[in-house]
């Protein structure tokens, strides 16, 4: 009878970890055994309890607390997720890598091997948006491993993200000592320096960031506001002129530009802004370890995102990688789909994803309005007026699919059809600069040049900087 329990023991401990151990005292059906009166009955049966628990808790301990005998963490394993609230691709993943750790640290397989399977899981819970999870995992995986660098950089990330400061400055300071040619590691711990006040810290950090990535305008911005914050300008100034034209994003010419203000150098000041204007958006730095936490993630939706976000910021190469896997993991979805037409690189590409979503889900309106917008650009407005129309039929409300109808129905001369359509998409989404311009153009093409001089002095007004509401209206006064 003991062993058998023995063996229940063995075989549930992390279960009993986390629910408590119960086990039926056979209160309800006692049976009388010959010699022995109710108390002693009583007394073997708590007995028998309190070495089954003393079981519990000592193998519970052996199986999850730290291997080093002179400092045991405790550490727990994560409770998986509820199954139907995963995507179904990320199941037998999820759970197959579980089962990988909870056997290893049953077995008690080497420290390695634990930290191994514990980083695994980490980072599919990571790559998933399980950040409690994911934390729980790479700790135990540095518990358990302290000298790879990957699992304490991926943790202080996800603290980071958490808005902590100190312990993720503690964890890139141990992450850099055992990767110091790794220089996304460098950067951050420079950035968290700079947030702390770490000053003389945070400068070592972003020069030997600048080490190993010669003119990274990462570094030289941090520099630059290093600088900045000690009044040092021409120590600033210098930092970030060094920054090439193919490198530097607008943050590096806005503060470029408050720079030459100091100096009074209003000229300077005026091109420095000027290029901040056409010059790309702020990107996070490459990153290797976190970008390839893309291969673990099964989350389409989420992928999809990413896939925008890297395309606003030109990092095409992500965005395409990032693309591929959620089609390979969901090559039915139309959103998919959608994502590249918006994203592709020429007006073919874009026209034939948007068709392929058309195909996938006929009620997809969105995806109508990207097609038709592509036939306009390819100069099919007859095909491209159905294909809008049809847009509208389904959602009334979209103010891309008026826009984009007013356009098309210009092109076939109907002008007041047109300006109607036009002005219908203002009203539904009045702070897009796209739809001002597209009214002006219709009225220049109307040959209503007084309404057109309006709207572009109204576009100059709540949008100084428009590239083509200028150069528009200088040519309509020309025409005078």
């Amino acid at each position: 009878m003991v062993i058998r329990k023995t063996r229940r023991v063995t075989r549930h401990t992390l279960k009993a970890n986390r629910q408590g151990f119960r086990e039926d005292d056979g209160v309800g059906n006692r049976r009388r055994v010959a010699g022995l009166g109710p108390y002693s009955v009583g007394v073997i049966a708590l007995g028998a309890l309190v070495i089954l628990v003393a079981l519990v808790v000592w193998g519970t301990s052996q199986l999850i607390s730290s291997a080093d005998p002179v400092e045991r963490q405790f550490v727990s394993i994560p409770d998986l997720p509820a199954l139907s609230e995963l995507p179904t691709a990320l199941v037998p993943v999820l759970t197959e890598a579980d089962q990988v750790l909870r056997r290893s640290v049953a077995e008690s397989a080497e420290s390695g091997t634990i930290a191994q399977a514990a980083g695994r899981l980490g980072q599919i819970y990571h790559a998933n948006n399980y950040g409690e999870n994911a934390a729980l995992c790479y700790e135990l995986a540095t518990t358990k491993d302290a000298e790879n660098p990957r699992w304490l950089y991926l943790l202080a990330v996800l603290r980071q993200e958490r808005g902590e400061n100190t312990s993720v400055t503690e964890l890139l300071e141990r992450t850099v000592d055992l990767a110091p040619e790794y220089a996304p590691a460098w950067l951050k711990l420079a950035d968290n320096q700079f947030k702390q006040g770490l000053f003389d810290r945070a400068r070592a950090s972003y020069e030997r960031r600048l080490v190993l990535a010669v003119g990274d305008p990462y570094a030289s911005l941090g520099l630059a506001r290093l600088a900045l914050a000690r009044s040092e300008w021409e120590l600033a100034e210098g930092y970030l002129e060094g920054v090439t034209k193919a490198d530097a994003f607008a943050a590096v010419y806005r503060l470029l530009a408050s720079v030459h203000d100091h100096f009074g150098h209003q000229q300077e000041r005026e091109a420095a802004l000027r290029q901040a204007e056409g010059a790309r958006r702020f990107a996070p730095a490459p990153d290797p370890w976190v970008t390839q936490l893309l291969d673990h993630s099964y989350n389409v939706e989420s992928l999809l995102l990413q896939v925008s976000r890297y395309s606003s910021v030109g990092q095409n190469v992500l965005a395409q990688r990032t693309f591929e896997r959620a089609q390979r993991l969901e090559p039915n979805n139309p959103e998919v789909y959608v994502v590249l037409g918006q994203h592709a690189s020429d007006a073919t590409q874009a026209r034939q994803a948007f068709q392929k979503a058309v195909s996938l889900a006929p009620d997809h309106a969105s995806a109508h309005v990207g097609l038709g917008e592509m036939l306009l650009r390819e100069n099919r407005p007859r095909e491209a007026e159905v294909v809008l129309q049809e847009a509208i039929d389904l959602d009334p409300e979209l103010a891309a699919a008026h826009k984009n109808l007013g356009l098309a129905a210009a092109a076939a001369g109907r002008f007041q059809e047109a300006v109607e359509h036009v002005r219908r998409a203002i009203a539904l989404s009045p702070n897009t600069v796209s739809f001002h311009y597209s009214l002006a153009s219709v009225l220049r093409e109307a040959g209503r040049r007084d309404e057109a001089e309006v709207e572009l002095h109204r576009i100059l007004e709540r949008w100084p900087s428009h590239p083509g509401a200028e150069l528009a209206l200088a040519a309509l006064e020309g025409l005078r």
